[in-house]
């Protein structure tokens, strides 16, 4: 309906005209004799309502189709139909979204206007900011970070928001806890799965992320949350072909997982679509480097730190291809590799094999570089390959093994990254071959309370595709054993292998001892030589020595103490030279505690620190906050450290002693039955101070894996038992 007067009028005019016109085409009759002049006639206001309604009857009615996908093509519909259906519902409505973001030091290093979150600048704000402008228009996003003095939003504009919630861990091990507890506080709908980077660094198995992974995916889908994964970015510290490959083991366990589960995966760390190869460069000595310095101005430079993160330009890239990725998937190279063989050649040798093609219609020039993943290390090969339009290669490569420890654990799968260059283009390849001809699963890998043996239940699998006779031979503490092995074509057998453990007296709390062992095939033998932790149970009252990461002689000792009331640690500093740095602290105590029931801590799990640091001088200590899941799976409280009683004093005769206390209702999950061997919590110490560093007990696990913990048992008369662990 018109409401504005002019309309009226012209329409209202337009209306008499109209009228007047049929009139003038009807036959005249004889005028009559014109009347003296009359005023001019105006038409009223009813009028030219009614005029304008008319008119306005007669137009025709506009199609208006609804836009419910908002641009979405056909393939991007049917691709969040299949991985992502209610959030795609929740954003075509215009409601609001949620996302948890579970990430470690990846999600560091973007900077934001002075007094903003810096999230919004991170590739996870950047992915937000991208999913807003697609279905919402407007909105935005917004932080959710309870108690931050930060601004939340880069703008205040009306609309539906997406919410994104940042819950960062140091791995992918606490990640399902972090979930669980800080996640579930808001109402989220996905979660962005961002770990990998921190993991990689330190070495963390493929095995251990693989059942972390498990973990979190359970946890979220128990909620009936939709998940997204990114992967980790690779680092480029010196030397930089094995700086790459570090988080290249995550990056390929966490994309394996993802397909099966049906996830979407995005390679944050896709070299393709984050730098392109500098022009003039020719040959591997010349492109390798441009290649590494062009992408190293990507990064912050925290050598300090041990970790490369970002940068808020790459953070940008970052979020653009997660967005990509999750509208309508990754894009393609012009190479494709396929039909790998990884073959254990004898005299600590691996060689890799597989086709590599061209799926252009154009000659290639490819430049291939193996890199350098742990305890292997790759023989001269040529990395120059030039290929005809649509062309197939074999290419052969030739690793030594120089570390047998980071050998497959669980799935016999080799994971060897490859760079490949072309043109413009680089990427790292993940090669992911099962190994041959035999795969070795460690089945036991973590065990408590073991007493006059171990079995690492030792599973030797054929991977040939037909029979295979072995020998096999061992060598742990001093006891040799050997056996034969038949197999047919997929078989497999678990080796009888027992490891005795020491029984006698009271022993050092922890060891470290080599297990030989080598299987011979058909002429060639190879070493599978492993490292095994054993740690006896600790009890109340007892001190024990924390081991020096140096190797020389310890100068901490560790007692633990509890009543019905609370647990007490003592640590006596005994010629410790306690010494304030620039940041004012002079130590630093982290300390982790698995207080879940005794039946549930002998099952994977996760904690978190106590992380207690203090300066110098007697006083008391600072005890920083405290993550809810902080005393094992399954804890959700909030924890107030001010609770938790940490002083450091000196007695008479120059000694130095830090005593802490904690209540023992913050350990509320545990049975707590004093006096009871069966009573038991997860422990580690790790003590830095005097220029050196200090460990209850240490693996290649994370140190807030439950896994990695020793045993205290809360008694005075410990019984011999022990942990073992297989590294």
């Amino acid at each position: 309906m018109f409401s504005n007067r002019k309309t009226f009028l012209h329409l209202g005019a337009l209306a008499l005209l109209g009228v007047t016109g049929l009139r003038a085409q009807a036959p005249a009759a004889p005028a009559p004799a014109a009347p003296a002049p009359a005023a001019e006639t105006v038409p009223d206001l009813p009028a030219l309502q009614a005029a304008a309604r008319a008119v306005e009857e007669k137009l025709p009615t506009p199609a208006v189709l609804p836009q419910t996908y908002f641009d979405l093509t056909p393939l991007q519909r049917d691709r969040w139909r299949k991985f992502l259906p209610q959030t795609l519902l929740k954003l075509t409505r215009r409601e609001r979204v949620e996302i948890v973001v579970l990430g470690d030091a990846i999600l560091d290093g973007a900077k934001a206007e002075p007094g903003v979150d810096p999230v919004l600048k991170s590739f996870a704000g950047v992915f937000a900011k991208k999913l807003a402008a697609q279905f919402y228009y407007t909105g935005g996003v917004r932080v959710i970070r309870p108690g931050a003095k930060l601004r939340d939003k880069e703008s205040k504009v009306m609309g539906p928001e997406i919410l994104i919630q940042p819950v960062q861990t140091s791995s992918i091990i606490s990640a399902a806890s972090a979930l669980s507890t800080v996640g579930f506080q808001g109402q989220p709908d996905v979660v962005l799965v961002a770990q990998g980077l921190e993991d990689g660094l330190a070495g963390v198995s493929a095995a251990d992320v693989a059942v972390a992974f498990r973990s979190l995916l359970d946890t979220a889908r128990g909620k009936r949350l939709e998940v997204i994964v990114a992967g980790p970015i690779p680092q480029a510290a010196d030397p930089e072909e094995a700086s790459l490959a570090l988080t290249r083991g995550p990056a390929s366990v966490l994309r394996e997982a993802s397909g099966r589960a049906d996830v979407i995966f995005s390679d944050l760390g896709d070299l393709s679509r984050l730098i392109e190869t500098p022009l003039g460069a020719k040959g591997a000595d010349q492109i390798f480097p441009a290649l590494m310095q062009e992408y190293q101005s990507h990064l912050n430079l925290l050598p300090s730190q041990g970790v490369m993160t970002p940068t808020t330009g790459m953070h940008a890239e970052m979020g653009r291809i997660l967005f990509q990725d999750v509208m309508q998937g990754s894009p393609g190279v012009p190479w494709k590799i396929s039909a790998a063989k990884a073959t254990l050649a004898g005299q600590g040798q691996l060689k890799l094999e597989f086709e590599l093609a061209n799926t252009r219609r154009e000659p290639l020039n490819v430049t291939l570089l193996p890199l350098v993943p742990a305890g292997l290390k790759p023989k001269d090969t040529n990395p120059e390959i030039q290929m005809a339009a649509g062309a197939k290669q074999t290419v052969q490569l030739t690793y030594a093994i120089t570390d047998t420890r980071y050998l497959p654990l669980t799935d016999g799968e080799m994971r060897l990254p490859v760079l490949v260059i072309a043109g413009k283009q680089s990427r790292i390849e993940d090669i992911v071959v099962p190994l041959r001809p035999f795969i070795i699963t460690w089945n036991a890998r973590a065990a408590f309370n073991q007493e006059a043996e171990f079995s690492p239940e030792l599973e030797i699998e054929n991977s040939t595709g037909s029979s295979l006779s072995a020998s096999w031979e061992s060598n742990w503490g001093g006891k040799s054993q050997e056996g034969k092995i038949a197999l047919e074509a997929d078989g497999s057998e678990v080796l009888k292998l027992a490891l005795p453990l020491p029984a006698e007296g009271r022993l050092p709390l922890r060891r470290v001892l080599p297990l030989k062992l080598a299987l011979n095939s058909n002429g060639v033998r190879q070493i599978f030589d492993r490292d095994i932790e054993i740690t006896r149970n600790m009890g109340l009252k007892e001190s024990v020595p924390l081991t020096a990461a140096d190797g020389q002689e310890s100068a901490v000792t560790l007692r633990a103490d509890a009543d019905s009331m609370k647990l007490f640690f003592t640590l006596d500093l005994t010629g410790v030279s306690l010494v304030d740095d620039s940041s004012g602290r002079a130590f630093e105590l982290l300390l982790n505690l698995d207080a879940r029931s005794y039946g549930e801590r002998q099952t994977p799990g996760a904690t978190a620190a106590l992380r207690i640091t203090g300066k110098a001088a007697d006083g008391n200590a600072t005890v920083d906050p405290i993550a809810p899941w902080a005393f094992g799976s399954g804890y959700a409280a909030v924890f107030d450290s001010k609770e938790i009683q940490a002083a450091l004093t000196s007695s008479a005769g120059g000694g130095r002693r830090l005593t802490i206390t904690l209540p023992k209702s913050y350990l509320y999950r545990h049975e707590w039955a004093l006096g009871n061997g069966n009573s038991q919590l997860g422990l580690n110490v790790r003590f830095n101070g005097g220029g050196r560093d200090y460990f209850l007990t240490r693996s290649r696990r994370q140190g807030d894996d439950a896994e990695s913990l020793s045993v205290l048992e809360l008694t005075d008369k410990p019984t011999q038992r022990w942990t073992v662990r297989v590294e």
